[in-house]
């Protein structure tokens, strides 16, 4: 081989590095991780340090209208009787999260557990309180049934109950006046009436009964 060509291949192996060289650094490039560093790939989602904590269970009262799958007019009214009652005299408590409105099918897949849990045989109004998650008593208010057909009547004793259930007072009725009465009895002499005068015994004049 000639020194001509000696220095020609040379010449092309020179070129052929440098065109490796240029694409390797025309490669992104990825950090590793290090351990005991807190350095991370570029790009990686970081991981998080400790789970977070789960969320603190409330105490609330849930007031559910549990029906089937059949739905009649009087069940509907009952729903939305019930829930007007809620919503109207429990406001605050609603907006405070300390009392909440449901509706369930317990003839749903999943939902049979509630038929159960409230020896619901029909749709029914049922107050349920939980601490810390976890319940404590309950109550179901069959009787909805028989003040549907009056609404103000049904909504005083949805409300009159829930309040109960909650523990807060009842508030007394207001004391009725004492009415004046009127005596009937005929009023007392201020004096004794003076006695009649009597003729004299050996008098002539006649006695005269006195009238009673």
């Amino acid at each position: 081989m000639s020194l001509k060509d000696a220095l020609t291949n040379c010449l092309l192996m020179f070129v052929a590095a440098s065109c490796v060289v240029l694409i390797v650094k025309a490669l992104p490039q990825t950090p590793q991780v290090v351990a005991g560093t807190g350095v991370k790939t570029v790009g990686e989602t970081p991981a998080k340090d400790s789970p977070a904590p789960a969320a603190a269970a409330r105490d609330v009262v849930k007031v559910y209208y549990l029906h089937g799958n059949t739905r009649c007019p009087t069940c509907r009214t009952i729903e939305a009787y019930a829930q007007e009652a809620v919503q109207a005299g429990f406001a605050d408590q609603i907006k405070r999260g300390q009392i909440e409105w449901q509706v369930v099918n317990y003839e749903s897949p999943g939902n049979e557990h509630y038929a159960t849990d409230y020896e619901v045989v029909a749709p029914n109004v049922v107050l349920a309180m939980f601490k810390d998650g976890k319940q404590t008593k309950w109550k179901g208010l069959p009787e909805v049934w028989e003040h549907v057909g009056d609404k103000a009547v049904f909504v005083a004793f949805v409300q009159r109950s829930l309040r109960e259930f909650l523990g807060e007072p009842r508030l007394a009725p207001a004391a009725a006046p004492n009415p004046v009465r009127l005596s009937l009895d005929p009023p007392e002499r201020s004096a004794p009436m003076p006695n009649p005068v009597r003729p004299p015994a050996d008098s002539a004049q006649p006695v005269l009964p006195l009238p009673e």
